[in-house]
């Protein structure tokens, strides 16, 4: 118990840690339809990856100097690495915190990200192919290793997925890996000065170093072809995408002028005296009861609870004038526009009460009048909030009637309003009607 406990633990912890979205995530606080943001977000990224990278690079050469201690140059490497990871991501620290604004830091950053991922993968694929450690029987596999880090830099160059850097970017690389190839790779260069141009060729064409790096070549052309593909297949989502996002600002634009204008014309600005609220919380209490008889979840409960005094306390404000950003705008509105139709909506349920009790009262309580309330009141919600308020409009003084005691006011529900509402909701509130004298009494 004991073990999973700390699985479970552990799981929610890392469900919750938000390092890895502050440090490498996109989801949360980007404008995608702006280009400068986008990419300023997206050099914090690399800055941050840069960074993992250079450790990850120290920690490769501190376990070389560890397994091979004679070799001073090992030790050298690995001390000499700290300050350009310090210089590096000083220099990329700096320029991108000059901000999203300024496009030109951001372009910098971008470029000088890349390529110096291209320039230390190879520099460390030269160190490891020429280093002790990698020339022995046992060792070669790292100097391979190193070869793997140029296509991690150039996967790392798509990340900005910007087709036009990583064409030229593909450029510098392809001269510099084929360069690479007849130099680090294969001393091709040294072997070719102890030969005739011919007799190089022939025995160049002839050897396995040739195969090798005609298929090296092919392998690079393939993976820059599926980089520039993935690329330009992410670009076109990204432009969907921000057309899509622009349709959305231009929708909730509308929205938020639209509603701001038409719903503060809409909603009634109601003042209610002491009498009115005292009655607001009465029903209120009065419809948790009967709720609560009718067993009703405890969610369900406070939901009617609330809604049946919502007119009093909602306080809905649309205005907007005092903020700039437009999602913060629609937000507001939608969050108040909603909160104001649910006041609306108790508002018309209380009409509603009013009317069906003073027509009761005036005999124009026809079948088809019954029928027409029955039809837009099917919700218990509804019925419970409505059967609690006539109740308390037949004991109380109203234009239409004088005010009545309980069982006068039980006995002429009985008789007039049983049609209007579901024979449980009824049946249950008559049955229990002595609570909600105890509550209009008090």
């Amino acid at each position: 118990m004991k073990i999973k406990g700390i699985k479970e633990k552990l799981a929610n912890k890392l469900k919750t840690n938000t390092f890895f979205q502050d440090k490498f995530g996109f989801e949360n606080g980007i404008d995608i339809t702006d280009d400068n943001e986008v990419l300023y977000r997206k050099n914090v990224v690399m800055k941050n990856i840069v960074l993992v990278a250079n450790i990850i690079y120290t920690l490769i050469f501190t376990i070389i100097s560890i397994g091979d201690p004679t070799n001073r140059s090992n030790w050298l490497l690995t001390i000499l690495l700290f300050p350009v990871t310090f210089l590096v991501n000083h220099l990329l620290g700096k320029m991108i915190k000059r901000g999203a604004k300024d496009n030109l830091s951001q372009k910098l950053s971008m470029y000088l990200a890349s390529f110096y991922m291209f320039l230390s993968s190879i520099l460390i694929y030269i160190k490891l192919k020429y280093g002790e450690v990698g020339t022995d029987a046992g060792g070669n596999y790292l100097a391979e290793c190193g070869y793997i880090l140029i296509y991690i830099s150039l996967l790392m160059t798509a990340f900005y997925q910007d087709k036009k850097m990583l064409i030229n970017v593909f450029k510098w690389v392809l001269v510099g890996v084929t360069i690479l190839h007849f130099v680090v790779t294969y001393s091709i260069v040294a072997e070719a000065q102890t030969q005739s141009i011919f007799e190089f060729l022939k025995n160049f064409y002839d050897g396995t170093q040739f195969r090798d790096i005609v298929i090296r070549t092919i392998l690079l052309g393939l993976y820059m072809l599926v980089l520039y593909v993935y690329v330009s297949m992410t670009n076109y989502l990204q432009e969907e995408r921000k057309k899509e996002q622009a349709k959305r600002r231009d929708v909730q634009l509308e929205f938020t002028n639209d509603i701001t204008s038409v719903f503060s014309f809409g909603l009634p600005n109601i003042t209610y005296n002491q009498d009115e609220i005292n009655e607001a919380m009465m029903l209120s209490r009065m419809t948790k009861r009967l709720a609560t008889i009718l067993n009703k979840t405890e969610e369900e409960i406070e939901d009617i609870s609330e809604y049946a005094k919502i007119y009093i306390d909602a306080k809905v404000d649309i205005d907007i004038k005092e903020i700039d950003n437009e999602d913060e705008k629609y937000y507001k509105v939608k969050n108040q526009t909603e909160k104001g139709i649910l006041v609306m909506k108790r508002l018309d349920l209380k009409k509603r009460a009013d009317e069906i009790s003073r027509y009761v009262v005036a005999g124009y309580n026809d079948s088809e009048f019954i029928k027409r309330q029955r039809e837009m009141l099917k919700d218990s919600k509804s019925q419970i909030i409505l059967i609690c308020d006539i109740y308390i409009n037949m004991r109380s003084n109203r234009i239409y009637k004088k005010a009545s005691n309980h069982q006068t006011a039980t006995q002429y529900m009985s008789k007039y309003f049983l049609d209007y509402f579901d024979g449980d909701i009824f049946s249950n509130f008559m049955r229990f009607s002595s609570d909600f004298d105890a509550i209009y009494s008090e």
